[in-house]
Order: C-alpha cells, then sequence, then structure tokens
C-alpha cells in the first residue's frame, strides 16, 4: 500500500496540466479507499474492509487506464502535429481548430460570391420596360431569364450556410472541451469511478472527456487529410479551386435588346446562358467544400467520437473487463 500510495505520489509530478489533474483525481481517490478500509479496520466490519481491497483494484484499473490515456494522447499529438499534418500548432485540438479556421473562412469566402452573383442576379432579372397606349399598359420583361437562376443559387447559399454553421459549432465545441474535458470531466469522472454505486456514472464522465479531447478533434484531423490529399490529386481537378465571382459587367441586361446573337436566341438570353454554363462549373467546387469538407468531415469526427465513448464507457463504466480493455487498447 505505502509503495502504491508513492508511486500515484511521484507519477502526477512526472507530466504536466490535465496529467497532474488527473493524478490528484487518483489520489483523491485513493484516500476515498483508504478510509473505506480503515473505517472497516477500526470498527471491525468486514463488509467495509472487502469493499476497500474490491475498489482498491478498481483503482488500480483506473490508473492503468490513465497510463493508457497519457500514452495514446502523446501519441496522436506527435501524429497529427508533425510537419505532414501540421503548419507548427503545438496539439492536436489547436491543429484541429486552426484546419475548422481556414475551411470555414474557404466557406465564407464561397457563400460571400454566391450572395454577389445571387443579388446582380436578381437586380439583371427585374429590369422590364413599360409602355403606354391609348391609356393601355403593358410591360415586356426581355430580362426575365434571369430569374431562372434564383433557384439554384438560393440553393447553393442554404447550403453553404449550413455547412458554415455546422463547421462553426464542432470549432466551438473542440474549444469547449480542450478547456474542460481532462480538467473538469475526466478527474470528476475518476472520483465517481471510485465507489461502486457511481462507477457508471464515472465511467460515462471519463469516456465523455476522451473521446471530446481526443477523438473529435482527431476525427476532424482525419477528414481533412482525406479531403486534402483528394484534393491534391489529379483527378480532382474540376473540384479544387475558389469559386468563381460572375464578371456581371459582361452579363448586364438591356430589356429591349432584341438583335439574335445566333439563331432563334436574343442577346439577354445568351447572357443567361454564358451565367448558367459558368454557375454548373462552379457547381461541384461547392459541393465538394459544403458537403464533403463542410458537412461529412464534421459528421466523420462525431461519429467517431460516439463511437469512443461507447467503447470506454462499456470499458470503464462498471467494474473492469479485462478483455474490453485489451481490445480497447
Amino acid at each position: 500500500m505505502k509503495k502504491l500510495l508513492i508511486f500515484l505520489l511521484l507519477v502526477p509530478m512526472a507530466f504536466a496540466a490535465w496529467q497532474s489533474v488527473a493524478g490528484v483525481a487518483i489520489m483523491i481517490s485513493l484516500g476515498i479507499v483508504a478510509a473505506i478500509y480503515m473505517v472497516g479496520k477500526g470498527f471491525g466490519i468486514n463488509e467495509l474492509q472487502m469493499m476497500g481491497k474490491e475498489e482498491m483494484f478498481q483503482l488500480i484499473a483506473t490508473g492503468i487506464l490513465v497510463v493508457v490515456l497519457v500514452s495514446s494522447d502523446g501519441l496522436l499529438n506527435a501524429i497529427s502535429t508533425s510537419d505532414a499534418f501540421s503548419e507548427g500548432q503545438p496539439t492536436m485540438q489547436t491543429n484541429a481548430m486552426a484546419m475548422l479556421d481556414n475551411t470555414i473562412g474557404e466557406m465564407g469566402g464561397i457563400l460571400s460570391t454566391i450572395q454577389n452573383n445571387d443579388r446582380k442576379n436578381q437586380v439583371e432579372g427585374s429590369k422590364s420596360s413599360q409602355c403606354s397606349i391609348m391609356g393601355t399598359g403593358y410591360s415586356v420583361s426581355g430580362c426575365g431569364g434571369y430569374s431562372m437562376l434564383a433557384s439554384p443559387m438560393s440553393m447553393a447559399g442554404g447550403i453553404v450556410g449550413f455547412s458554415i454553421g455546422e463547421l462553426s459549432a464542432v470549432h466551438r465545441l473542440i474549444q469547449i472541451s480542450n478547456e474542460y474535458a481532462f480538467s473538469l470531466l475526466l478527474p470528476l469522472g475518476i472520483v465517481l469511478r471510485t465507489i461502486k454505486l457511481t462507477r457508471g456514472a464515472g465511467g460515462l464522465l471519463i469516456a465523455l472527456g476522451i473521446s471530446l479531447h481526443i477523438m473529435l478533434p482527431a476525427g476532424i484531423i482525419f477528414s481533412e487529410m482525406l479531403a486534402s490529399s483528394f484534393a491534391a490529386s489529379p483527378e480532382s481537378a474540376a473540384y479544387t479551386g475558389a469559386a468563381e465571382d460572375i464578371d456581371w459587367d459582361d452579363y448586364e441586361c438591356n430589356a429591349g435588346d432584341t438583335m439574335p446573337v445566333t439563331a432563334d436566341k436574343t442577346e439577354n438570353e445568351e447572357n443567361v446562358i454564358d451565367v448558367f454554363n459558368i454557375m454548373k462549373s462552379n457547381i461541384r467546387k461547392y459541393m465538394f467544400q459544403a458537403m464533403i469538407r463542410g458537412t461529412l468531415g464534421p459528421v466523420l469526427a462525431l461519429l467517431l467520437m460516439a463511437g469512443s465513448i461507447k467503447a470506454i464507457s462499456s470499458a470503464a463504466g462498471s467494474e473492469v473487463d479485462v478483455s474490453a480493455l485489451s481490445r480497447f487498447v
């Protein structure tokens, strides 16, 4: 017991920040277990003595989980912050947030492009000519062809806006987890796991803290790696690059234009077709950014986090199943 106490005192000193907090939590748990055993010993209550001994084995198992966690966190940090995956970010969490900031910025540029094009499209589509003959008025909307672009632009703007919201939410979640996952949830889970009555809640908090701190940013980095690898391949040339802002000076509409540029096409109709073709060429770029990086990436990260919560809580939520623990490791 004394050797174990010395070991648990020295281990936290070897780490920093959250590792020390986890060490303090283990020390508190050790104090609780020791108090239970000493009360049972002092009053001759065999049940409390047996409980103290059983909880000591569970505390040792919790210590093993913490050691595995420290090793996993260090390994993942070393991989995710290497030159291949990072630009000088110190931790996996800051690396994931930097990637999200970059993606949000690119998505914001796409949304601004869509908004500018949609605004100009509405202006051009609203142009018309009016005439009155003998008190009877009528209007001619030679620019009405631009109205066909309103629906696809509105849909594209909605998809991109939703993606920005999703990316921002995940970014905020990583920020919160970086502050509280290992400084609050993990030590609280370790303490609650000490007693059998609260062991399930403690295991859940441990699993939640680990998943938020490690698996969520790891999922973002992994999905960004996949997207970047695909974007860099020659086969993805049609999907990459920034969205093209239409030069509306070349497509200004005059309601009275009727001179055909080509057979059966007025000048305005030709302009609308040109704008539509430009938008069509950008659709794949919009969808790659919005659906792959803006939607699929966060969804993949959240799925990894949810799967991790289930796997870790099953191992740490009750008496530790050695086989489940070995599968997790």
